[in-house]
């Protein structure tokens, strides 16, 4: 990797969350070094993005750290990034972090901190790298009552004497890197001609959150209008850097002279927010932002001034629903529990577009097939995820919406099995994801009706599964489309912090003032029904209200019109003949059916099982499982070194064939480590 430019001074401290910190004496170093064979190593974290809490002396060459948790929060511990002095060479420190707080770390599997020399980088240019050895992650054995701690520990060998070294969770991507990424691009005479750059808002501590606006001048305004939107946007959570890693990526290849950059830019327009807390990147948080909440549970808030980032980036996605179809929405993340690249989605209910939010992410997997798992992905909506941008962007009309997830290790697919992956690696997801959106939006629907097809095939396989596990044995040649995606699909593997923790007290009674003001102006909405059996019921007595009504006004055989029928004969009429429908829907769907043995009695015990399964999901005493886990057989993911077997003949009149990644100038300003 390249060497970073420069790092922080002795007296350029953060000690706010607004760029350029507060005036003021910074308050002195805890040890002060008595001469020149005192060993005693200095750490400190008062810059931008850093974070340690308190180091501890526990031996000459050991040492505990404590993690500062995000600000105005008990938890959140994940993110570090510090820097070390006077250090030692060819001697054997032990470090170890002792208030994690996930059960569960990818440190367990063969994870690595990542660690930065100044002296290797001026001499030797080389720059962050992977380092430590007798890595353990554990749970601690002090236990107080409260929350569990877990501890990391490594060991290290320091390359040189007197040197200053950094550790860090992975690879920092800060707000004065995004700055000075932007002042660039900005100052570019190409770039800053289809790439307008205005403040979406300002953050709680005053730093700008920015809004790129990226397309090519239009020629007509019916050509104007007739573009499509893309909204890709990132750092949600501060200490997930990875996002920000892709979002370069991806800004890199659409502001480059590619010709598919250029193709991408006459049919889209993106709306592209990089950093959504810029706080709590600066503050070292790993979370939330400094109202202390995390603001991927809080995208429904009515509340502007708490939550001016996402309140404002809701509405800028709600203005531009209103004057033009949003393709996609993807927020990018990071993983800490799982490997690879993968999305999370939302199941489409409509059965027009059925299984067509899957169809992105798969394509995704067979150009990008040794960092993307489509198998990792899931598209189940969970309570829990309400307040999510994916899911209130779903809810506000956008089919394909999205979390991107990057694990913070590496990949366990194709080439780049059992390596971590690098910010190259992450750019190059960027790329992918441009790559795909011309997939995706190919007039040519071949590649779309074939990953359709193919997405088709792996559903019926989990359904199978799905019976098997039940022990039944069932032909799905039928309308097995009818199925629930949701009734099949395991839980996501989300975050430890999936559960918001509510507004903080002082913002209760101010939210629930808005709320009032807002039901006054709405008109009363019917209660929505809970249950399916209560949508059964409520259709079946419009069904019956409506069979009455016909049966009023059609003459019947065997009376005259002015006779009228009692309640029960009306009863048994209506019953009659929708018996005589279901008998015929029956037939139908049995002499529709490819299977030479099939008879009625077959058919209709198909259709009773699957309203027994479904209906018995219901019940409380039942114990099967409707929620299988993701097929985990190696045997399905993609084979290494294989590319999609398409043509790539996407815009034959605009681009021609390609196998690998356009190679375009990086715009990379490299800061400190």
């Amino acid at each position: 990797m390249s060497v970073s430019s420069a790092v922080p001074t002795e007296d350029s401290y953060f000690t706010s969350s607004r760029v350029g910190g507060k005036p003021g004496i910074i308050k002195e170093l805890a040890v002060t070094l008595q001469g020149p064979e005192d060993d005693t190593l200095l750490f400190e974290s008062r810059f931008e993005s850093g974070n340690l809490q308190k180091a501890t002396r526990v031996n000459t060459y050991e040492y505990e750290l404590t993690l500062r948790t995000d600000l105005y929060t008990n938890k959140h511990t994940q993110w570090f990034y510090f820097r070390i002095q006077n250090t030692r060479k060819d001697v054997t420190y032990r470090f170890t972090i002792v208030n994690l707080l996930k059960p569960k770390s990818l440190y367990t599997i063969g994870m690595k901190p990542l660690m930065y020399s100044q002296l290797d980088a001026s001499t030797h240019s080389i720059g962050w790298r992977r380092e430590g050895n007798e890595i353990r992650y554990y749970r601690s054995n002090t236990d107080d009552g409260q929350q569990p701690f877990y501890c990391l520990t490594w060991t290290i060998q320091f390359p040189h004497d007197q040197d200053t070294c950094f550790f860090a969770h992975f690879y920092p991507y800060t707000y004065t890197d995004l700055q000075c990424f932007l002042l660039s691009v900005a100052n570019s005479p190409v770039q800053s001609q289809f790439c307008k750059l205005r403040t979406l808002c300002r953050s709680l501590a005053g730093n700008i959150v920015y809004l790129l606006t990226i397309t090519n001048p239009a020629r007509t305004p019916q050509e104007a209008a007739a573009k499509k939107a893309v909204v890709l946007t990132a750092r949600v959570h501060p200490g997930e850097s990875n996002g920000s890693w892709i979002m370069k990526g991806f800004l890199d290849f659409i502001l480059s002279n590619s010709p598919d950059a250029q193709l991408l830019r006459d049919i889209f327009i993106f709306k592209v927010v990089p950093m959504l807390n810029p706080d709590g990147v600066i503050v070292g948080n790993y979370r939330c932002s400094l109202a202390g909440r995390d603001l991927n549970r809080h995208y429904k808030t009515i509340l502007k001034e708490s939550f001016p980032c996402i309140w404002h980036t809701r509405n800028m996605i709600k203005r531009l629903l209103e004057e033009r179809e949003v393709l996609l929405y993807c927020d990018f993340h990071g993983h800490s529990r799982k490997s690879n690249i993968f999305l999370y989605g939302c199941n489409n209910n409509d059965h027009k577009f059925w299984l067509h939010e899957r169809v992105f992410p798969l394509m995704l997997s067979k150009n990008a097939p040794d960092k993307f798992s489509f198998h990792s992905c899931n598209f189940k909506v969970q309570k829990c995820k309400e307040g999510t941008g994916r899911v209130v962007m779903w809810r506000m009309g956008i089919l394909n919406s999205y979390t991107m997830e990057s694990t913070f290790g590496g990949s366990t697919l194709g080439n780049k099995r059992d390596t971590h992956f690098t910010p190259e690696d992450l750019k190059s997801l960027g790329y992918h994801v441009c790559d795909t959106l011309l997939d995706f939006c190919d007039p040519d629907r071949t590649k779309f009706m074939q990953c359709l097809a193919e997405l088709k095939e792996l559903l019926q396989q989990e359904i199978h599964k799905k019976f098997k596990e039940l022990g039944q044995d069932m032909d799905l040649e039928g309308s097995w489309s009818d199925i629930s995606l949701t009734d099949i699909e395991s839980s996501t593997s989300g975050s430890d912090s999936s559960f918001s923790d509510g507004l903080p007290v002082h913002l209760l009674n101010t939210a629930d003032e808005l709320n009032q003001k807002k039901k006054m102006y709405k008109k009363k909405k019917r209660k929505p029904l809970q249950s399916r059996k209560q949508r059964n019921k409520q259709y079946q007595k419009s069904n019956l209200m409506q069979e009455s009504k016909l049966t009023e006004d059609a003459p019947l055989n065997g009376r005259d019109k002015g006779t009228s029928l009692g309640p029960s004969k009306m009863t048994t009429l209506i019953l009659t003949k929708n018996k005589e429908r279901m008998q015929i829907l029956l037939t139908d769907s049995c002499k529709t059916s490819t299977n030479p043995n099939y008879n009625f009695r077959n058919c209709s015990i198909k259709w009773f099982t699957f309203y027994v399964l479904f209906a018995q999901r219901e019940k409380p005493g039942f114990t099967g499982s409707c929620s299988p886990k993701r097929n985990t057989n190696p045997s399905q993911e993609p084979a290494p070194d294989t590319k999609p077997n398409w043509s790539r003949n996407r815009y034959p009149a605009t681009k021609g064939g390609r196998t690998t990644a356009v190679v375009y100038p990086s715009l990379h300003i490299y800061t400190y480590p």
